[in-house]
């Protein structure tokens, strides 16, 4: 048996197989992502050039919507055919079954932002050419804690009728801290020019650390076959 991040590592592989071949669920996410985008810019005005803070705050939009769907299709494929409790009695701590769907809705997150930040580039004139690499690393810290979250909840919410609208109502509020301070973060740095350092980025990966490890200490908790 190989050790933990091993076990992660195969279990994230697993899941990202099981993506590469039905394509459902990044499908759904990237349609649901671009419709709000869509929508967003036929209600602001298309093509009007919008702040750092509004672009933004539009763009998370779609990453939350968006979001909640991965959590809730990645876990639904545990949920499929009892593969759940094959996984809770083989031989792994139930915090790598965590840590390996963390990755998962990571990795599906990104690939939405890769596909939903262009179109609002174009639609709302958003310039990142200025600081890329600061609006990539504060986008990134922010999807972790809300994955962090995210991954908890659906674990715990995944057996309910209510799911989606249930896990929403769940995360949001719980990460709306996250939200609000990487969005502060993206209105210095594109309207203001400040690097982003100081007590926002150290806030940020504060909750981020406390998301992560409280998350993965409560996740075994919550998981029921």
């Amino acid at each position: 048996m190989t050790g933990p991040l091993g076990q992660i590592a195969l279990l994230a592989a697993k899941d990202l197989r099981i993506e590469a071949r039905g394509r459902q669920t990044i499908g759904l996410v990237v349609m649901l992502g671009v419709l709000i985008i869509v929508v967003l810019g036929m209600g602001l005005g298309a093509g009007r050039p919008v702040s750092g803070f509004s672009a933004t705050a539009i763009l998370w939009v779609a990453y939350l919507f968006g979001g909640v769907l991965c959590f809730e299709k990645t876990m639904a494929v545990e949920r499929s055919d009892d593969a759940l409790a094959g996984l809770l009695i083989a031989p792994i701590d139930r915090g790598v079954i965590y840590a390996a769907k963390l990755i998962t809705n990571l990795v599906l997150m990104i690939a939405l932002a890769i596909v939903v930040t262009p179109v609002a580039i174009v639609l709302f004139r958003f310039d990142l050419s200025a600081h890329p690499i600061g609006f990539i690393v504060v986008m990134i810290l922010g999807m972790t804690g809300f994955a962090a979250v995210g991954t908890l909840f659906a674990a715990a919410v995944s057996s309910s009728r209510l799911q989606g609208g249930l896990l929403a109502m769940l995360v949001f509020p719980l990460t709306l801290p996250v939200v609000v301070i990487s969005t502060q973060m993206m209105r210095r740095l594109f309207e203001q020019g400040e690097a982003i350092h100081g007590a926002g980025l150290a806030t940020l990966i504060a909750f981020d650390t406390i998301f992560l490890v409280v998350s993965w200490l409560v996740f075994e908790l919550v998981l029921e076959p």
